[in-house]
């Protein structure tokens, strides 16, 4: 079961993010996104790690800035809309736990500056 979870997982966000960091260039000036949509919460921390490590060690190496922006969505999608959506939360709070500062540059998408 949790080989079928990862695969879907895998699928859901190579949908929604075809190129990962690994396979993209990095330069003075770049923007990434990553497209946390459709994943359950535990899944999108799961991605949000790993992308945020390469792109954290990319950055380090070439010695540029990055933007990054991290979409999480607002909600309206999620069962029983009268509970605030969890995945802008838990993404929000693990940001934080990493010391990463970010800014909201509009409803359900978030900003962080790596350096």
């Amino acid at each position: 079961m949790k080989e079928a979870h990862a695969k879907a997982r895998e699928t859901i966000y190579r949908q929604r993010n075809p190129l990962s960091s690994e396979l993209q260039g990095y330069g003075r000036g770049q923007e990434r996104l990553i497209d946390l949509h459709g994943l359950h919460v535990n899944e999108a921390i799961h991605v949000l790690k790993h992308e945020l490590t390469t792109l954290r060690n990319a950055v380090r190496s070439s010695g540029h800035r990055l933007q990054v922006f991290i979409c999480v969505g607002t909600g309206h999608h999620t069962k029983g809309a009268r509970t605030p959506a969890r995945l802008p939360i838990a993404v929000e709070q693990y940001l934080v736990d990493e010391g990463l500062h970010y800014t909201q540059s509009q409803p359900g998408l978030l900003r962080v500056l790596l350096c």
